[in-house]
């Protein structure tokens, strides 16, 4: 088994482990913003049997499936962020040049056979431009003592890291990337393990807390 097979286990583990324990505390998160969290992990690990199927087994070549996971699961964190921010202009523009970004980047390059890189690079900035919505609010808000028991908090930090890391990896150190896949990898994994380990954190706290 080579390092990037390993990496691939510990990756799928920790998305199977945060959506498993997401639906068996559905009954709690149901009414409450971190139901969003449930809804991007079903997604993702949908997307993902078709995208294993192909690849594995059809031996195909479609990189659709990474298109997808890119809008669906980023529409779903737009959405999850309104629920904590409740601003409506941030939410519809966010969407909008979300959408928008793949429309111009489909007249450039095939949906179908292309990942969208400077879409997902886009929607990367927006996120990080809610998160840092988000914590601003926070911290004008009383609240912010209690932040250590707060989802939302722990969340935003992971996906900044999560984000950061993409902008990074796609635009900064494309070409390193391309001669040491286990770079790639690695940070992939290490990043996917923090943001799906602060869901099943926020989603623990959620459980708690009420």
């Amino acid at each position: 088994m080579d390092f990037i097979s390993i990496t691939q286990y510990f990756l799928y583990g920790s998305m199977i482990i945060a959506f498993i324990y997401a639906i068996i505390n559905w009954h709690i998160l149901k009414n409450t913003p971190e139901k969003w969290l449930v809804v991007f992990l079903s997604i993702t690990v949908v997307i993902e049997i078709f995208a294993n199927y192909f690849k594995r087994v059809e031996e195909s070549s479609l990189l659709i499936f990474s298109n997808l996971v890119i809008i669906l699961t980023n529409i779903v964190l737009f959405i999850w962020f309104y629920e904590n921010i409740k601003n409506n202009k941030l939410l519809i523009t966010s969407i909008s040049i979300g959408l928008l970004s793949f429309l111009i980047n489909m007249l450039y390059q095939n949906f179908l056979f292309e990942i969208f890189y400077y879409s997902n690079f886009i929607i990367s900035i927006i996120i990080l431009i809610n998160v840092f919505v988000y914590l601003q609010q926070l911290l004008n808000n009383s609240e912010v003592i209690n932040f250590k028991r707060m989802p939302a908090f722990w969340v935003s930090i992971a996906v900044i890291i999560y984000q950061l890391n993409l902008v990074v990896i796609f635009f900064l150190i494309q070409e390193l990337i391309t001669i040491h896949k286990n770079i790639f990898y690695s940070i992939i994994t290490i990043s996917s393990l923090v943001l799906y380990g602060s869901m099943i954190y926020g989603i623990k706290l959620r459980k708690l807390n009420g």
